[in-house]
């Protein structure tokens, strides 16, 4: 049986017209502000994906460049300008931070009914209780549709999830608890990783290193979704950074050729986490009215 390649960007385009109807059926044009310090080339780029995506769906958006130096008072400024804007309705700040700024204060400077990533201790609390009306941060919320869309139920599954950040590992790790599957956390100090992965039905991999799932790590059958997100050297490719191409965790070539299902980089999550983010927009925006 061939390997079944997950294609986030075919299952975006099926999605955005439904997306659609709910950006038009609103009293008003929603608007997204995108808060950038610095101007770093990978940050850069998604913001562009974003933007895009924002035009194509009637969505407005603001985008707002600081400087790498800017204080975090300054900073912090902006996002209350953003909350008390009545023409705003999301606000998102692009990460990474420089490291002079503290983030969990930056992040929590954000109204919460305006948090499109989710990851205001308001907005976190709420998802991890695994509340039904909680905004899920887009990554994890993407792969939940993703694996809805192919009929890949989580529910009884051993489920291995590689990564713990907030922004991906925890979400994820929630995500699959709430869908009623048996999880597994890895990440760096994992002793003995093949052993956790080839448990699983459905591997998680969001660890942010190049190449750190090969054959050896996966078994016949398995789902293997891959978040990483790597540069390196070479033809640049549709959705990348401008003067590099992105590979994922996984090695696509060998481990594709003997799982079940496996999503590629680029072209898998990445699209269905740009979309999920503006799912949450309006969904924030349909609680606001």
């Amino acid at each position: 049986m061939s390997t079944l390649i997950l294609d986030g960007r075919a299952t975006r385009d099926a999605l955005i017209p439904g997306l659609m109807k709910r950006v038009q059926a609103l009293s008003y044009v929603p608007t997204l502000a995108i808060i950038q310090v610095g101007d770093r080339p990978d940050s850069t780029a998604f913001i562009r994906a974003k933007k895009a995506f924002a035009k194509k769906i009637g969505i407005g958006e603001k985008h707002i460049q600081t400087t790498e130096t800017v204080s975090q008072s300054e900073l912090i400024d902006i996002i209350k300008e953003c909350n008390a804007d009545k023409g705003i309705h999301g606000i998102i700040v692009q990460l990474p931070l420089p490291i002079h700024l503290d983030r969990d204060a930056v992040i929590d400077a954000i109204e919460p009914k305006k948090d499109v990533d989710a990851l205001t201790a308001w907005s976190v609390k709420r998802w991890l209780e695994g509340r039904e009306d909680a905004i899920m941060p887009a990554t994890a919320r993407g792969i939940r549709t993703f694996l809805k869309m192919y009929k890949i139920d989580l529910f009884g599954k051993k489920v291995t999830v590689i990564g713990r950040s907030m922004l991906v590992g925890k979400p994820l790790i929630t995500m699959c608890l709430n869908e009623n599957a048996t999880v597994t956390v890895c990440h760096s100090k994992t002793p003995d990783l093949a052993k956790e992965t080839k448990w699983a039905d459905v591997l998680i991999v969001a660890a942010g290193k190049q190449g750190l799932i090969q054959a050896k790590h996966v078994k016949r059958g398995q789902v293997i979704i891959d978040v990483g997100i790597n540069s390196v050297t070479g033809e640049k490719l549709d959705d990348e950074i401008e003067g590099v191409r992105l590979v994922g965790d996984v090695d696509f070539e060998k481990v594709s050729k003997k799982v079940a299902a496996i999503t590629p980089v680029p072209g898998g999550v990445g699209p269905m986490t740009v979309f999920s983010l503006f799912e949450n927009l309006v969904d924030l925006c349909a609680g606001m009215n």
